[in-house]
């Protein structure tokens, strides 16, 4: 199986292959998993958000993303077709992420494919849970 890099400008996304091999293996663990199928655009953000921030605070590492494929969104008025996956990008380049997520990984076709995401994130540096 292939693994596509998602390039941000602000914060450095890998794929880690030796970490999706232990996935694949069930050796790794999903720690929690966010479903964003049917929000808007702008729903879908600021859930993303919450999630990540939630996340991280209790110090959950490995988290699947369902973006969902977008084969049922319909363009907007200028014939522009944006999905929560094609928006991810964008999202991730924020300052948000930059000091929570360490990198990101298209997710196995178990758990979701093309339209689902692996978010490892990087270790709490919270003194208070």
């Amino acid at each position: 199986m292939h693994f596509d890099k998602i390039n941000s400008p602000e914060i450095n996304i890998q794929v880690e292959k030796n970490k999706l091999r232990r996935i694949k293996s069930g050796k790794i663990n999903i720690e929690a998993t966010i479903d964003l199928h049917g929000f808007s655009l702008k729903e879908a953000e600021m859930r993303l958000q919450l999630f990540v921030a939630k996340s991280f605070k209790q110090n959950k590492r490995f988290l699947l993303i369902i973006t969902g494929k977008g084969k049922n969104s319909r363009p907007n008025n200028y014939g522009k077709t944006h999905t929560i996956k094609s928006e991810l990008k964008k999202w991730l380049s924020g300052n948000f992420y930059r000091d929570k997520v360490q990198y990101i990984s298209k997710a196995l076709d178990k758990h979701g494919g093309d339209g689902a995401y692996y978010f490892f994130l990087k270790r709490s540096k919270n003194v208070f849970p």
